[in-house]
């Protein structure tokens, strides 16, 4: 069985703008698209927004037309264009697009680190209350987190009564983190999968791939890679999107995108307190009833190599109870080729991973999936600066011990390889 994990590494050696900076960016041309277009000239507007921009032309042109179309005939526009109009409402005073566009967390890429900015402002609203001995229903005056502090007790119009209370705050925060995610969709859906692919990975093209495990939201493997005869065959589901996938005919409501944080409070605490669970992802998962294949796919792999050692050491029994009686000579011969055969037989299942930081946030599935005696981990990496770091981060999730026990010697599991250059399609 041939398992691969991708990240959003994947899609950008595609050559696609996934990183969360590209998104923001976007978002920011969007508000002046749909802001400024009564009040600014086409070539200002490409001058300002477009120009210099490093993004697939294709959304350049894209956002142009919308500009002209929106001031030329402002009435009709979210008749022609019902996606684009949905994209600006959700992004339209949202804190969370503010909040990112204000900081200087911003200039980084990945979106462990937009998920790790998400991750420290819940926290600190959930430190405030519990410091303070405080419920959902009390008041609340003053914020340690400076941008709550400023943008919810201070200005937001949503939030007109004084005092505030951490549930209003919290569901505003939650409100607006599912806008956010609508939006992401729209922008993957509308147009990040329309973007022309011009390039393939020989690494994953050369891969017999029976099950895919995707932590993205688009669909571009199966655009672009054959699976196996398997996985063809319809009698397996070979995909699984355990963040969901995207669909441009959800809504806020029906969208089953997973983008949240990772659980941040003790063991003791986190079956008790329970008000901010909804930022989490593993409750998201759970929630959208997103993709839990992968655990069936280990179930089976499992099952497979339990059956194997009882079969092992149902053979040694054999032989040694034959051991010395002329009589069971031609049972004993016959049980030991085939503890031969089977024990040299390592029925060893393969497990890639591209394009995937192994965070400590996915650490639930990651362990689920590599800490296996009878699957071989190959870990695909763009250069040796993201080797370290995903060495650093395999740390976390599996333990030093481990990690060294599974990268050398007869117990090897676990190999790190530098991808290939893509190739032309």
């Amino acid at each position: 069985m041939n398992i691969l994990v991708i990240g959003n590494g994947f899609d950008l050696a595609h050559g696609l703008p996934t990183k969360y900076t590209d998104f923001l960016e976007f978002c920011k041309r969007v508000m002046a698209t749909y802001n400024d277009s009564l009040t600014m000239d086409n070539s200002s507007f490409k001058h300002q927004f477009l120009d210099g921009w490093k993004i697939d032309e294709k959304i350049k042109e894209d956002l142009e037309y919308m500009q002209i179309c929106f001031a030329k005939n402002e009435s009709d526009f979210a008749k022609n264009f019902p996606h684009f109009c949905e994209f600006c409402k959700c992004i339209k005073k949202n804190l969370w697009i503010k909040y990112f566009l204000n900081n200087q967390m911003y200039q980084k890429e990945n979106w462990i680190d937009f998920e790790s900015e998400i991750s420290d402002v819940i926290k600190s609203l959930d430190n405030d209350m519990k410091k303070n001995d405080d419920t959902l229903e009390d008041a609340i005056y003053k914020c340690s987190n400076f941008f709550l502090n400023n943008e919810i007790c201070s200005n937001l119009d949503d939030l007109k009564s004084i005092p505030y209370t951490y549930r209003k705050i919290r569901d505003k925060l939650l409100d607006d983190l599912n806008k956010l995610t609508r939006a992401l969709e729209i922008y993957l859906s509308e147009y990040i999968e329309k973007i022309d692919i011009q390039k393939k990975s020989p690494d994953i093209e050369k891969l017999e791939v029976d099950f895919i495990l995707s932590f993205n939201y688009t669909h571009i493997f199966p655009k672009l890679y054959e699976v196996s005869e398997m996985a063809k065959s319809g009698k397996v589901d070979s995909f699984d999107y355990i963040h969901g996938e995207v669909n441009i005919d959800n809504t806020i409501e029906s969208n089953k995108m997973v983008l949240g944080i990772d659980e941040y409070l003790s063991k003791k605490r986190r079956n008790k307190e329970v008000e901010f669970i909804a930022f989490k992802k593993y409750y998201q998962r759970i929630h959208k009833q997103t993709g839990s294949k992968y655990q069936d796919w280990m179930d089976r792999i499992r099952k497979e190599h339990s059956n194997k050692i009882e079969n092992i050491n149902n053979l040694k029994s054999k032989i040694d109870k034959y051991e010395g009686k002329r009589e069971f000579s031609e049972k004993r011969q016959r049980a030991k080729e085939l503890l031969k055969e089977l024990t040299s037989n390592s029925l060893m299942h393969n497990l890639y991973i591209f394009g995937h930081s192994l965070d400590v946030t996915d650490k639930d599935v990651l362990r689920h999936l590599i800490l296996n005696d009878n699957v071989y981990t190959t870990i695909f990496y763009l250069n040796k600066d993201v080797m370290g770091q995903q060495i650093a981060n395999l740390v976390k999730v599996i333990g030093q011990d481990e990690l060294i026990k599974r990268t050398g010697g007869s117990t090897k599991t676990i190999e790190f390889k530098q991808q290939q250059d893509m190739v032309e399609i």
